[in-house]
């Protein structure tokens, strides 16, 4: 247990007379304050991992785009803006948010493979930096929705490079079967081609592999196809986007540090591509372990076959156990002695699919009331929970140093249907 609160947390996460702290405050302490389900984030951490970012890859000084769909909290998109990192969004409502917390629209890249007409209308408004294109489809509405504005839009075409890497299936994205990106020929023919798409400026190329990825291999793979496809059709682009992805410690496990994923890409980056902007679009690295759910024991449930921890947090609030069978640790926010038991963590939810974690080794004699902390929480925790069963969505809650704030609070149960008619 400290010995992962050592691999991931840069002082961050620590115990102290067998209690948690998150940076200079007591977990339980917050508990008490706001309530449990609660997600907790270090603001610290986050400005800690865009640094290591920046640090890693700063050879080619790259535009970082953070990947706002990780955590879009207000809190985590004001640090992030502060630092002078632009923000990647899939969305009309990632984008609005996204000025809403002060982001230049010319640091705005604009991904997804379903971008509305109504949405690329509202971008081409606001100026964003360039649009990530994903089919050829979306290419032609692009150009006609600029050439009704009397505008020019800068995009760049997301190819699809047939790489695979070691994650989830469900995470991966540069897949010939996925639905991201465009396979090669279909590229080759819009570039041929692109005087036919009059009012759009082809910046670049982009390609993302995936997420949680642990080893650069797979991104000089790419690269090098991406190499051999650019040769080959003798185009030289402007803007160069490498996807994000980039893994996290989520347990002991081996990860190639930053610095190397950094270095490798860079080396590869200048010798190849000379004069070439990258960007960058990290979402789980700034803000996976940056944050952790804290929740409470409900009952301690044995059975003949299995013992269960049921806490007051289920796959409504962090479905990516339940999803993905993603691992999270999980231990008591205060230490207890005495024999451990196997439990699986589960939540209220009326689904055999919610749980949090199993067979975890967890002391035999919490209680109800106890709190218990789930960490690596940070990335696709709370933008993914939802209000299944009738729950409420959690408080989120930021700590700087021995301050805390909250910022979002939780949802009332008027919330259920305050918009139904």
């Amino acid at each position: 247990m400290e010995e992962y609160l050592d691999l991931i947390s840069e002082g961050i996460y620590r115990f102290e007379k067998g209690r948690l702290f998150i940076e200079d405050v007591c977990a339980e302490e917050i508990c008490a304050k706001f309530g449990t389900p609660v997600y907790v984030y270090s603001s610290n951490y986050v400005k800690t991992q865009i640094n290591k970012i920046c640090n890693a890859f700063r050879k080619v000084s790259p535009l970082v785009c953070y990947s706002m769909k990780a955590n879009s909290n207000m809190g985590i998109l004001k640090i992030v803006k502060e630092s002078g990192c632009g923000v990647d969004i899939v969305s009309g409502g990632e984008m609005m948010k996204a000025l809403k917390a002060g982001f230049n629209a010319k640091k705005i890249v604009f991904a997804g493979v379903g971008k509305t007409r109504g949405e690329i209308t509202d971008a081409l408004k606001k100026g964003i930096y360039l649009f990530t294109v994903e089919s050829i489809e979306e290419l032609k509405a692009i150009n006609e929705t600029a050439g009704n504005m009397r505008k020019i839009a800068s995009v760049n075409l997301r190819i699809n490079l047939d790489v695979d890497v070691d994650t989830h299936h469900y995470t991966k994205t540069a897949k010939k079967e996925t639905k991201f990106g465009m396979p090669e020929n279909q590229v080759r023919s819009i570039i041929k081609n692109r005087r036919n798409f009059r009012h759009i400026n082809i910046s670049g190329i982009q390609f993302h592999l995936g997420s949680n990825i642990k080893s650069s291999v797979f991104y000089i793979k790419a690269l090098r196809k991406l190499k051999n496809f650019l040769t080959d059709i003798n185009f030289t682009p402007s803007v160069i986007d490498i996807g994000g992805g980039f893994g996290i410690q989520y347990r002991n496990e081996p990860i190639e540090p930053i610095e190397d994923f950094g270095k490798k890409i860079c080396d590869f980056f200048v010798k190849n591509f000379p004069d070439v902007l990258m960007i960058i679009e990290p979402g789980r690295f700034i803000v996976g372990n940056a944050g952790i759910l804290l929740t409470r024991v409900i009952y301690n449930k044995k059975t003949a076959h299995r013992n269960f921890l049921i806490v007051d947090a289920g796959m409504n609030d962090l479905i990516r156990p339940s999803l993905y069978g993603s691992y999270h640790e999980i231990f008591p926010a205060a230490l207890k002695k005495g024999k451990s038991v196997k439990y699986d963590i589960v939540g209220p939810i009326c689904e055999t699919g919610d749980f949090l974690g199993k067979d975890r080794k967890l002391p035999g004699n919490l209680t109800s009331g106890d709190v218990i902390a789930v960490m690596s929480a940070g990335a696709y925790g709370f933008s993914m929970s939802s209000n299944y069963n009738g729950r409420v969505r959690a408080a989120e809650v930021m700590v700087s140093c021995d301050k805390v704030i909250c910022c979002r609070e939780r949802e009332r149960v008027e919330d259920l249907w305050s918009k139904e008619v």
